[in-house]
């Protein structure tokens, strides 16, 4: 996985892959395994620049693209007025409804019942209950967030 600043425009000119909106609009929509992958590259790469301190990256199904090895190629465009974690995880759940629907405000229940649970987490009204992307990663990686006490980095290298 890969998360550089990485725009549609410069996918498309070197045809390393295509912008995740554009896939799954003349593919159709990810499922299995492709959905999985691509649900934990994106909230690996929030996870990390979270613990850079970046965020409000306004992450769209535009902004990531699928590489013709597939890779997960995330590019972002930090919000004016900043943003927060808060708001990214619940873009990262938008990103991956319309990953598995094809549509913008597309229905969660075609997920499999764990990424489900975790889209509905995301997406809570109340911006303070959602999880970070570093809890979020490790439960999509089959961790429980209690007993969970690895940094991001040692998760993603086991």
């Amino acid at each position: 996985m890969t998360y550089n600043l990485a725009t549609r425009e410069a996918v498309a000119m070197s045809g390393q892959g295509a912008a995740l909106a554009d896939f799954v609009r003349h593919s159709g929509p990810l499922r299995g395994q492709a959905l999985h992958r691509l649900a934990i590259a994106c909230t690996a790469a929030l996870a990390r620049l979270h613990g850079r301190g970046t965020s409000g990256l306004r992450l769209t199904p535009e902004s990531v693209a699928l590489g013709t090895r597939g890779q997960v190629l995330i590019g972002w465009h930090p919000a004016a007025a900043g943003g927060s974690e808060a708001e990214d995880v619940r873009a990262w759940a938008d990103v991956v409804v319309f990953a598995a629907t094809g549509v913008q405000d597309g229905d969660p229940a075609v997920l499999p019942p764990a990424l489900r649970i975790a889209v509905e987490q995301c997406r809570h009204a109340d911006a303070a209950a959602r999880p970070r992307a570093a809890d979020l990663l490790r439960v999509l990686l089959g961790h429980t967030v209690a007993a969970a006490v690895a940094s991001v980095d040692d998760l993603l290298a086991s």
